[in-house]
């Protein structure tokens, strides 16, 4: 790294007390000590973002867990039932696994269940 004063700055910083050649050195130096502060900060953005994403899959796992118990409240009472709910239950029964499992697991998949429903149900079936 090349740097260069004009007359005026270098009768600026000697008038502090300081050589030249220390005031460069010291600016090298402040180079790689802003890189590293920067590297850290990256790092705890990177950590914090992460905790943050950890904490909101939890929270939606627990909304969506609630969602299957309320799905459970409305088929003891002879309500209509979701999609996603019917399918976890023939799951569950056919497999002998836990509903909880089954619906933990159809998680992922459960936006593509209802559109693919609506739109089976939108369009009409004709054979080409």
């Amino acid at each position: 790294m090349v740097i260069s004063f004009e007359e005026k700055d270098r009768l600026a910083i000697e008038s502090k007390g300081i050589m030249i050649i220390e005031f460069k050195w010291q600016l090298y130096n402040a180079e790689k000590t802003i890189k590293k502060v920067l590297k850290v900060l990256k790092e705890a953005t990177d950590r914090v973002a992460g905790a943050w994403n950890a904490l909101a899959e939890k929270i939606l796992e627990a909304v969506d867990y609630v969602g299957l118990i309320f799905e459970q409240i409305r088929e003891a009472y002879h309500y209509p039932t979701s999609h996603r709910y019917h399918i976890v239950k023939v799951l569950s029964k056919c497999t002998g696994i836990d509903i909880h499992f089954c619906w933990k697991s159809t998680w992922k998949i459960k936006r593509w269940i209802v559109r693919s429903r609506y739109r089976y149900i939108r369009e009409p079936f004709s054979p080409k």
